[in-house]
């Protein structure tokens, strides 16, 4: 099985603001959702062997150290650049209203979700769709173990876009739950685990 899930809260999140490739350490209820969802993918996974793979960033490495201490299975963990946050670059750790103000309409121009990747500076969407899908191609080659990949909100967004082979509008459309992981089936399937 393969699953895929944002890292818990973090400081950042909490004021409303875009984290992009900021650092940000976990608050108190992001560390406890990592440690629930912990709990869920140890009772999925069982006894079987476990990869897991994270982003380099704080927030998702502390999210990982979490998920690692559960799973009696885990054979390694690979810190991996390709399933990082997206670039927002002048954008990174500003609030909608600080982009507003600098960018005015910025955010209403194409469809919705697009404007993350107008950021001045910033990753644009096919650049992000290449790097992510290049991962989840490796990452899928070999399926003899429980793959494990700790990413973000929005190269979430787009790792699950590419594994249901989904258009770009299709795409940004997909929610980003805070509370809740998702298993990617073979088949191109994706289940949503909710976590209370």
């Amino acid at each position: 099985m393969i699953f895929l899930l944002r890292h818990g809260e973090t400081e950042l999140n909490v004021q409303g603001r875009l984290q992009g490739l900021s650092q940000a350490n976990l608050t108190e209820a992001g560390r406890s959702f990592a440690q629930d969802t912990a709990r869920v993918i140890s009772r999925e996974v069982g006894e079987g062997d476990c990869v897991v793979f994270t982003s380099p960033l704080t927030r998702a490495l502390e999210t990982t150290e979490i998920i690692s201490a559960e799973l009696s299975g885990l054979k390694k963990t690979v810190v991996d650049d390709r399933i990082s946050e997206i670039d927002f670059g002048r954008w990174d750790g500003l609030t909608y209203d600080e982009i507003d103000a600098g960018w005015p309409g910025a955010r209403d121009a194409g469809m919705p979700g697009e404007w993350y990747f107008k950021a001045p500076g910033g990753e644009a969407f096919d650049a992000c769709r290449v790097r992510l899908a290049r991962f989840l191609e490796d990452v899928t080659n070999d399926l003899r173990e429980h793959k494990i990949i700790v990413s973000h909100g929005l190269a979430g967004r787009v790792l699950r876009g590419i594994h249901a082979d989904l258009p770009k509008p299709d795409t940004m459309s997909l929610p980003v739950p805070s509370k809740a992981f998702f298993i990617l089936h073979i088949d191109g399937g994706i289940k949503e685990v909710v976590v209370e």
